[in-house]
């Protein structure tokens, strides 16, 4: 504050005081010299309480934990959150009422955006220089775009506080908003555990309490599951969107020790294990166990919609579907193993990450640790559907429900996206090359060839 007030001191008597004595001298030899010195107090006791006022003004309470700028005024911080079911909205409507009763002089505007527009949104408003003070991102918008230099490193805020959620959340999900040494995301993960209905398991007299053991065997069970009725599919035995169908490509090849690009930014989706995957998928959709123009009929999938007996899904729809069919019909798990024997699960979420250009960084801390404190992290997870990042607040979490348990057991062997500027880029390709194997455009490996090839180029030219 110092050198600012020396600044503005400077200012003034550069700009007032000089020009003041001169029109003093001037004045002085038109007035008896009583007056003159008269006016000349009544100008320094102006001056002194111009000082005075602007001094107090700096020195009050002020920017920092309690959220007054350097006025005393509240401040307001933008929060843009994505995602517009009500369950999601007022979840987090309550988290900033529980904030702001507890930090009086910060103000939160929330701004609830459907995930389909989201990202565009922030990239226009971050263009613009418009951007929101704290905001979520998904899980690739995030690793994709950190290196475009717009998100704020919470590490030195973090040893700033010593803040203890940082040791609190799992080291892998605090792990998964690193780049290059920054902390520049706080993730609340959400994962694709396997998801099965009991009662169509009946029906096609599969025991109902056996879930496929493999990813092989999903394959096996699709086929069993699958209901064709003059020439039409009417239920598909595995949900498997043949757009953007990334998320369960990869939720099958994870348990098989694969991914579909490595850390060294390098395509893998032409291994033989991928290849020997799609083949498979594609070989669903030939058989009438995956039906494309169900998917593209439905809003929210074959199996939410109660068309598909099996599926890779997410923690956050099962309430809805058990208030649907009953708890009783449907199945929870962690994945298949694999060839690996592995069973790992896709770990996606949502990050909470803070603006490079906010003018309420202090701010916009506090809510986000406030977020992350352990009572009001696991009250809002819990209302929001999210998994809780905190350890403190796992056991806490899976008692509540068998579902709960199972998300926390999947969570323990669980993989994001890796790290990589050019994510967009390699799921735009992997997409394509789906796509042309699922209706025979091209074989799997011609399709994965050319895909690879394209992207390789595209990397290339930035």
């Amino acid at each position: 504050m110092s050198s600012m007030g020396d600044f503005f001191l400077s200012s003034f008597t550069y700009d007032y005081i000089r020009p003041a004595a001169a029109s003093r001298t001037e004045y002085s030899l038109k007035l008896k010299g009583e007056e003159a010195m008269r006016n000349g107090r009544m100008f320094w006791v102006s001056l002194m309480m111009v000082v005075m006022l602007f001094v107090t003004a700096c020195g009050a309470p002020g920017s920092g934990s309690n959220g007054s700028d350097d006025s005393g005024k509240t401040v307001t911080i933008k929060l843009w959150f994505p995602g517009h079911e009500e369950f999601i909205v007022n979840s987090m409507k309550t988290l900033i009422t529980d904030f702001e009763a507890i930090n009086p002089s910060i103000k939160v505007e929330l701004t609830s955006i459907p995930w389909k527009d989201y990202f565009q949104k922030l990239s226009v408003a971050y263009n613009a220089g418009a951007a929101p003070d704290l905001h979520g991102l998904g899980f690739g918008q995030l690793i994709s775009t950190v290196e475009q230099d717009k998100y704020l490193d919470l590490n030195p805020l973090i040893k700033k506080d010593n803040w203890e959620g940082a040791k609190d959340i799992y080291p892998d999900i605090l792990e998964a908003g690193h780049w290059k040494g920054g902390q520049y995301g706080l993730l609340m993960p959400d994962i694709r555990g396997f998801m099965w209905r009991k009662d169509l398991f009946k029906e096609a007299g599969l025991d109902p309490e056996k879930p496929p053991a493999t990813i092989d065997e999903i394959f096996d069970y699709a086929e069993k599951l699958k209901i064709v009725k003059d020439g039409q599919t009417v239920q598909e035995g595995l949900d498997m969107p043949t757009g953007n169908g990334e998320q369960i490509y990869l939720s099958m090849l994870l348990p098989q020790g694969q991914n579909f690009y490595d850390e060294n930014n390098n395509p893998t989706f032409d291994s033989p294990q991928s290849v020997a995957l799609i083949s498979k998928m594609a070989g669903l959709i030939e058989s009438g166990s995956v039906s494309p123009q169900q998917s593209a009929q439905l809003k929210g999938g074959t199996f939410q919609n109660g068309v598909a007996a099996m599926a890779f899904g997410a923690p956050k729809g099962f309430a809805a579907l058990i208030e649907q069919v009953g708890a009783e019909n449907i199945g929870f798990s962690v994945s298949p193993q694999g060839e690996s024997g592995k069973r790992t699960a896709l770990m996606l979420g949502t990050f909470m990450s803070i603006a490079k250009s906010t003018k309420h960084q202090d701010e916009a801390w506090e809510f986000l640790k406030f977020m992350f404190e352990k009572d009001n992290h696991l009250k809002f997870t819990d209302s929001a559907q999210f998994i809780p990042s905190l350890q403190s607040v796992s056991e806490a979490f899976a008692k509540k429900s068998n579902e709960n348990k199972v998300t926390m057991e999947i969570l323990k062997d669980a993989q994001g996206y890796l790290p990589s500027a050019d994510w967009g880029a390699h799921v735009k390709y992997l997409r394509i090359a789906l796509e042309e194997a699922y209706f025979a455009k091209k074989t799997p490996e011609e399709a994965v060839k050319t895909n690879i090839q394209l992207l390789q180029d595209e990397i290339k030219k930035k």
